[in-house]
């Protein structure tokens, strides 16, 4: 069976979901990334010198070793951000996850996970990593809804945050009838 067949087309999003534009990194996005950042960071936890470092160097800490970095935008703004970073080849970490409080619950969350498990799945990537915290309910929801599961820490995911508390993981390659994964292509 074709890992392609697991994947089907979502044509059912909620009536409250906005039509979102998904792009990936520009330079001119960059100080809306760490903006983004700071403001979910500041609300929940601080800001560790982890995240000062990836969140003021995206390009030298992000792109330039492979990753990603995927904006959603309404009418051209920035409004979400998530950003994929490599460990290796075949494993690939969610990190930097969030939308600005307005445009929450309103589907941009969804569209951006989605686009980061389509771009990883057309990469060949086997696993997507993610690191988050208890508190972040909606995001925990988010995640499990779009099929990441709780795992033990995995050593390749090494964190260095205070903050994280569970670490889920995404398989690209799970061909199990009874644990099918669905993801999006966009």
């Amino acid at each position: 069976m074709k890992m392609q067949s697991q994947f089907k087309k979502n044509k059912n999003l909620k009536k409250n979901h906005i039509n979102f534009e998904i792009v990936e990194y520009k330079p001119e996005y960059k100080i809306k990334y760490k903006d983004l950042n700071y403001e979910w960071l500041k609300k929940y936890f601080e800001i560790e010198s982890s995240d000062e470092k990836i969140l003021s160097n995206p390009e030298k800490e992000i792109i330039d070793k492979n990753g990603f970095i995927i904006f959603a935008l309404f009418k051209g703004e920035v409004i979400g951000t998530c950003t994929l970073l490599r460990h290796d080849d075949s494993n690939y970490e969610l990190s930097k996850m969030c939308v600005t409080e307005t445009y929450q619950r309103k589907g941009a969350g969804e569209m951006l996970i989605n686009e980061a498990i389509s771009k990883a799945y057309h990469l060949g990537i086997e696993k997507i990593f993610l690191c988050t915290n208890r508190r972040l309910s909606a995001a925990l929801n988010l995640y499990r809804k779009k099929g990441f599961k709780i795992i033990r820490c995995p050593l390749e995911v090494n964190s260095n945050y205070k903050r994280e508390s569970i670490c889920m993981c995404f398989n690209l390659n799970h061909n199990s009838d009874k644990e099918k994964q669905q993801v999006l292509i966009l």
